[in-house]
């Protein structure tokens, strides 16, 4: 309990204090207590309106840290991520600190807000708190199903966007995950705009001296931070208008002022037809893309006033369209605007200096703005988006007025996107043919350079499951042997080769290197380092005995990652077993590779992540007991399953698992995609050994709870049973510790 004089002394200490002050009211009791309090708080804020909006501002970025920092994500947390209610209630605090009214109304009349404004807030904050209310009642329920108890949550989970859109009368998830976002998308966007204005005048006052506009473009200003456009000038008579108002904005990370915004948006209401394109339009789109994350404010003032959608007729087809699965963070065409961004900062350096050389190397930057723009715009229309989503941008660049030539390439980019990935996590790298295959597929190296560049920010926009350091060494290493091919540079292959061994000779003694290669296959060598030959060879500086398994582990290729390797006396199955001694002491396997010499000795390494509290030496000690009677790897993979406690990630349907086999010449190629689970590369391969296969390679891909494992092993000679094996693969694939998921072929 406190007196007045004692709440607002509080309010100066804690932000929601404050905030709860000014959304203060009477439940019961004396009316003049509350009137005592009122004007105590009403000289507190408007005294100290500064200070409290500073602190609000904090306490907003913190929020967005937290809980999302941008609208239109795939579980979005509707009260404290970007656009959610806080956002709403935080320009209604603002208005009491600097107007003295709470709520929206007095924003209008002080001429921040338009009424136009005010009506698509209040309806943007009715669709959250309806969605927010039916989350609550769908999250207890399935509380009160599994008898416990706890906060209301409100993040929109996946696995329980389809029961809210039913409580809300929507068709699915989908539709409910649209309405949302479109609203975030609009509060974030009148926040962001807003925001910055209502700060200046509460920290510098009302009656501050405004700053003289400065000319960005013919007709366009920036103004108190925003940017305008000369009343006089109109898009009727100049199409591009809009578009270079954008670019001007985008060049200062600046949102178009209320009266631009304003005028614009009515001027494309009344207009009749698609906006034309011409230089200057295609121009100022380059130009915003060019800018990649400063001009994410333009860009959503484009959306917001219908100017996209005026421009590109097909625009409302992607618009805040949800990606439901659990790799993607956000909507269509924010994830298209994320991955632009993320390419931007690629190009200046981001990741490594590499990247900018191959930037630089690019005949045709721009080409490569425009498809990651447009990448997977085909996902609006039914089909195989990458192919769609060609034809889709090759009509896009055609109605934009792009020539031929740089349309054809925008095209191929889009319909190969998801090429160089596929191929680096599910394909043996280390195959000729599969390297000459992808490289008559692109082509050219232009066509190439943009694919891995692509590639790489494609996959940090998508999430942080689709990508990490080991994910882009295997592209980077993809990207290498492809150009190689395209420039018919063998001489640098085996330069490389060449190198390698010379650098392992150096660091172990030179015989111990002769006897490793004499009978690799050439495989091998395509596929070792340095280090991994210099390993491999201090692991047998005398032969093992069948069976017998000699293990160590150093550092991997890659950040965040360690190479465990191994050197047997071969026998069938002995991949699995090692396989298994890393699932049960909780090692996160990436990679593996499996080869075996003509003596009969097995070669093999895997890379794993090194995150986690893995006992790499006791781990060591195990491998090393593969070969004899005292270990029971089954029984060490159970009891790790057994002690996994966490619980599964949501989802909104089970994850099918799906089998699937591609003969080579030399090699079959096994692909299984399933939920992810500890111990299932282990089961995989026990099952491919007990059907007589020998393993000489493997690739593992995760992303979020799905996994791809896929084995390469030595094309048989006789025919094999390829319904019987997968259908053993299927089941080794299903969880053992739930419900197996739906099993397809």
């Amino acid at each position: 309990m406190r007196t007045p004089k004692e709440t607002v002394r509080a309010a100066g200490d804690r932000i929601d204090s404050a905030t709860a002050l000014a959304d203060r009211r009477l439940v019961a009791g004396d009316a003049g207590l509350l009137d005592d309090l009122a004007s105590r708080a009403d000289r507190w804020l408007a005294k100290n309106s500064g200070g409290v909006l500073s602190a609000l501002s904090g306490a907003n970025a913190a929020r967005h840290a937290a809980a999302g920092d941008r609208p239109g994500m795939l579980e979005p947390n509707l009260k404290d991520g970007a656009g959610g209610l806080r956002d709403l209630h935080s320009l209604r605090w603002a208005a009491v600190c600097i107007l003295g009214e709470v709520g929206l109304d007095p924003l209008v009349g002080a001429r921040y807000l338009g009424a136009g404004d005010r009506r698509e807030l209040a309806q943007a904050g009715e669709a959250l708190l309806a969605a927010r209310c039916a989350l609550h009642l769908v999250s207890r329920a399935a509380d009160r199903v599994r008898a416990r108890s706890a906060p209301a949550d409100d993040r929109l989970r996946l696995d329980l966007q389809d029961e809210v859109g039913g409580r809300l009368g929507m068709a699915d998830g989908d539709e409910l995950l649209r309405s949302v976002g479109l609203a975030t998308r609009t509060i974030a966007h009148l926040h962001g705009r807003t925001w910055p204005l209502l700060l200046a005048d509460a920290t510098r006052g009302r009656r501050r001296p405004r700053s003289a506009p400065v000319i960005l473009d013919e007709g366009i200003t920036l103004s108190e931070g925003l940017v305008e456009v000369d009343p006089q000038r109109s898009l009727a008579k100049e199409p591009s208008l809009g578009l270079r108002t954008v670019a001007a904005a985008a060049s200062h990370g600046a949102h178009l002022g209320r009266a631009t915004a304003a005028r614009l948006r009515g001027e494309l209401e009344h207009h009749d037809g698609p906006l034309p394109w011409d230089a200057e339009g295609r121009e100022a789109l380059l130009s915003a893309l060019r800018r990649g994350r400063a001009a994410m404010p333009a860009l959503a003032d484009a959306d917001h006033i219908g100017l996209l959608a005026a421009h590109l007729p097909d625009w409302p087809e992607v618009r805040g369209r949800p990606q439901r699965n659990p790799f993607h963070r956000f909507d269509l065409d924010t994830h298209a605007l994320e991955a632009t961004a993320a390419l931007v900062e690629i190009a200046a350096g981001a990741l490594e200096a590499r990247h900018v050389e191959i930037w630089d190397g690019l005949a045709d930057p721009d080409a490569l703005l425009l498809g990651a723009f447009l990448h997977d715009m085909g996902k609006a229309w039914p089909g195989d988006h990458s192919d769609v989503g060609a034809e889709v941008a090759q009509g896009w660049m055609a109605h934009m007025g792009f020539d031929e030539d740089r349309a054809r390439h925008v095209s191929a980019l889009v319909r190969l996107h998801l090429l160089l990935p596929r191929v680096a996590t599910r394909r043996d790298l280390d195959d000729d043919d599969e390297l000459a295959e992808v490289a008559r597929t692109v082509g050219d190296t232009e066509l190439l350079d943009g694919l891995y560049l692509l590639s790489l920010a494609d996959a940090r926009a998508t999430g942080p499951s689709a990508h990490s350091p080991w994910k882009d060494s295997l592209l980077a290493e993809l990207h290498g042997r492809v150009r190689r091919v395209l420039t018919r540079d063998a001489a640098a292959v085996r330069a490389e080769t060449g190198a390698a061994i010379a650098q392992a000779r150096a660091s172990v003694d030179p015989a111990l290197i002769d006897a490793l290669l004499a009978g690799l296959p050439r495989r091998y060598l395509l596929a070792a380092s340095a280090e991994q030959l210099a390993a491999h060879a201090r692991l047998l500086e005398s032969a093992p005995q069948p069976g017998e398994v000699r293990a160590s582990v150093r550092a991997g290729p890659a950040e965040g990652t360690v190479t465990v390797t191994m050197a047997a006396g071969d026998r069938r199955g002995v991949f699995a077993d090692c396989a298994g001694v890393l699932a049960g002491h909780g090692a996160e396997v990436l990679d593996a590779r499996a080869f075996t010499r003509a003596d009969g000795v097995a070669l093999d390494w895997f890379v794993a992540a090194a995150r986690g509290a893995v006992d790499w030496a006791a781990m060591t000690a195990d491998l090393e007991r593969v070969g004899g009677d005292g270990l029971d790897v089954a029984a060490l993979v159970a009891r790790r399953e057994g002690r996994r406690d966490e619980r599964p990630p949501a989802l909104a349907a089970p994850i099918p698992i799906t089998v699937r086999f591609d003969g080579g010449r030399s090699v079959l190629r096994i692909e299984v995609h399933g939920p992810d689970a500890p111990g299932v590369l282990y089961r995989l391969g026990r099952v491919i050994a007990a059907a007589g296969l020998d393993v000489v390679g493997a690739r593992v891909s995760t992303l979020g709870p799905e996994v791809r494992d896929v084995f390469f092993v030595r094309a048989p000679d006789a025919p094999i049973d390829t319904d019987a094996l997968g259908e053993r693969l299927r089941a080794a694939a299903a969880r053992p510790s739930a419900e197996a998921a739906p099993a397809t072929s």
